[in-house]
């Protein structure tokens, strides 16, 4: 799937991968993506749009007639005009004036960039802002192809030839009729340059550059969608007043300095000075859930659902109010605040706070991170990306859940059956035995219940945990009977206590089954129809967003392996993975599911393991593998060469089909 989707009605336009709610939050997230390259592109939308796009297709008429408006303009304004550079340097003072054109603002400032995103222009201040950011190799505005493809929107009448012509003319640059129609249909992004801040002040003021639209085959125009953004960050509605004033008084950007023409300083005091007041109302919030208890002091737990797009400050403000009556009842109070009521069922909240009666003996509760008084606080990010994902995935039809989790349960009853009887029986060899035979269909059982499906019921979600519970404790059987440090009395002592728990989620899943077919109303028609929902996920797979280079290297290994006099396995390696680069090594035994491993760093093109197993662990068929893991968590000196989606890298060894580039290698090995 790629990470802008295709508009299906009902559904959102893009998926952001992250969120952003507050300055120090951005510049975290910016930090290793800015360690690693020098060439970092940002667009800020104020809102969600369908497309970005250029204004010359906002209406069929303006790019039909692209060329006559700017040789119009020129017959206008061409004093004003002349002194611009090149074609490039006249289409960005059009597109700052008001003239549609095929280009698309963009930045090198991701402050900037952050700004648009939360702008308050008497619009979308109730909506949520995002930010794109693209890495790719721009153009110089002094390059040809930049010429070319600017030369072709002043004047689009002119021929393949009559442009190769003029390059050679003004550039004194070859170009094939050939080489001219690959440029102009090949969209570009447009470095930084002072050049073009001649008579354009806003460019310099905005860190400004641009995206120029190429000519697709049909008429049209190949826009900034034809790129998909390395990331797509959003800004919630509620947090925009926080981060316009962090941005004014961190980095002092604001509506002056964006647009440093002088009525945009009438425009920025205004909103400097203005009173705002907000007045607590029962319209904006709802108390989910409160509850009191006191063993050692006096706890309450405080659960509140708040507009989505109402500012944090004011969710605050709700907080304190609903906090005042109970006070006086209490030593600490929870407080934990979401925008739905699916954000209190999976605990995902938006801000959590705490408030500590000053006249208590507090015994070792702190404050949260932010202070406020009495008061102290701890913003969450990421909660709307959370929330979209629960509800395209996690969140079924309750009849579908029931029917999932009960055709789970039924075709899992043979295999308990099985194993109490052999434990009643007090057959352990043949328990050992029958569990390893059929430790993929028990594996099978507890993936399936463990796939985060839940219900918006909260009622009906508490007892859809039992399951989960009960195939967590067969699982948790094999991986005893898997453990060979345990003797074989704690072993059988363990498997015990598993089963007895297995018999006690059974009894509570057979009797609640009764009640809840009954309150959800399903029919025998539709116990029939098996639906397998934890095949549902839609999973966000990998999208390349960073182009690999034409200059990656192939990466190669060569592993070898010996036991060394303890019996122990020893792997080495030679490679030409770039130095620093962290392997993991493992070597599982057949019909295992793990083995001992070690992490290796690569040092001159080798790495050596420790000494892996005990001596008697590893011994016939095994699986030795290498791993990589991805680039987050691998060493910066590393990733700066590798490239954050190994674009720097290729070959078999690289995988790029899961949720983010890594590196595998597996061999079957004799010991």
């Amino acid at each position: 799937m790629s990470i802008l989707d295709i508009k299906i009605e009902g559904e959102r336009y893009m998926h952001a991968n992250d969120e952003i709610i507050s300055l120090a939050d951005f510049r975290k997230k910016l930090k290793r993506f800015q360690e690693c390259y020098d060439e970092i592109y940002f667009r800020g939308e104020v809102e969600e749009f369908p497309n970005r796009e250029p204004s010359i297709l906002r209406d069929e008429g303006y790019l039909e007639n692209e060329g006559c408006m700017y040789q119009e303009m020129m017959q206008m304004y061409g004093e004003q005009m002349k002194n611009a550079y090149r074609y490039i340097g006249k289409l960005a003072l059009l597109q700052h004036n008001n003239v549609p054109t095929r280009l698309l603002d963009i930045t090198v400032d991701p402050f900037v960039a952050l700004y648009f995103a939360c702008e308050q222009n008497g619009i979308a201040n109730d909506k949520d802002g995002y930010v794109f950011m693209y890495i790719r190799n721009g153009k110089s505005c002094n390059s040809p192809d930049v010429y070319i493809l600017s030369l072709h929107a002043c004047f689009p009448e002119l021929s393949y030839k009559e442009i190769a012509e003029k390059v050679w003319q003004e550039l004194k640059v070859s170009y094939t009729e050939e080489k001219i129609q690959q440029v102009i249909h090949t969209p570009l992004f447009v470095k930084r340059s002072k050049d073009l801040s001649v008579g354009n002040s806003r460019i310099q003021a905005q860190k400004g550059c641009f995206f120029i639209c190429a000519d697709d085959e049909k008429g049209g125009l190949i826009t900034l969608d034809s790129i998909p953004p390395v990331m797509i960050y959003r800004i919630p509605a509620s947090y925009k007043a926080g981060i316009r004033d962090e941005l004014d008084k961190e980095e002092k950007i604001n509506v002056c300095s964006i647009y440093p023409e002088m009525p945009s300083g009438g425009a920025y005091l205004r909103a400097k000075y203005r009173t705002v007041r907000y007045e607590v109302s029962e319209k904006d919030y709802t108390v989910y859930d409160i509850s009191q208890k006191t063993h050692c002091r006096r706890d309450t737990d405080l659960r509140i659902i708040v507009k989505e797009d109402l500012p944090i400050k004011w969710a605050k403000q709700i907080v304190r109010h609903v906090c005042e009556g109970y006070k006086s009842s209490s030593d600490v109070i929870w407080i934990y605040v979401g925008v739905s009521k699916e954000d209190m069922l999976l605990y995902n909240w938006r801000i959590t706070g705490r408030w500590i009666n000053p006249l208590w003996k507090n015994t070792g509760i702190d404050p949260l991170k932010e202070r406020d008084g009495e008061f102290s606080w701890e913003n969450q990010s990421g909660t709307s990306i959370i929330s979209e994902y629960n509800e395209e995935n996690v969140y079924k039809p309750d009849d579908e859940l029931y029917v999932y989790y009960h055709q789970i349960f039924e075709d899992s009853m043979p295999y308990i059956r099985e194993m109490f009887s052999l434990y009643a029986n007090d057959e352990k060899e043949k328990l050992y035995t029958w569990i390893s035979e059929n430790k993929e269909q028990i594996q099978e059982f507890y993936n399936k219940t463990t796939n985060g499906c839940c219900s918006r019921i909260r009622e009906w979600n508490e007892f859809i945990k039992h399951y989960s519970l009960l195939y967590i404790e067969l699982n948790n059987i094999c991986l005893v009977i898997e453990n060979r440090n345990w003797n074989p009395q704690a072993k059988w002592h363990l498997v015990g206590r598993k089963i007895h728990s297995i018999q006690k989620e059974k009894d509570v899943i057979e009797k609640g089954e009764v009640k809840w077919r009954k309150t959800l109303d399903v029919t025998d028609e539709e116990l029939k129809k098996y639906k397998p929902c934890y095949e549902n996920h839609q999973v966000r797979s990998f999208t390349q967003t960073i182009p690999v280079s034409e200059d990656a290297i192939e990466v190669r290994m060569e592993i070898k392996y010996e036991k060394n006099t303890e019996g122990k396995i020893i792997v080495s390696g030679k490679t030409n993975l770039f130095d620093g680069a962290q392997l993991l090594i493992s070597i599982t035994p057949d019909g295992k599911f793990y083995g001992p491993s070690c992490k290796v760093n690569c040092l001159n093109g080798t790495f050596t393991s420790v000494p892996l197993g005990n001596g008697t662990n590893l011994s016939g068929k095994c699986r030795l593998s290498i791993t990589m893991p991805v680039s987050s968590v691998q060493p910066i000196e590393f990733v700066k060469k590798a490239g954050m989606q190994y674009e720097n890298l290729k070959g078999d060894f690289i995988v790029r089909d899961g949720i983010s580039p890594s590196g595998k290698y597996e061999q079957e090995v004799i010991l």
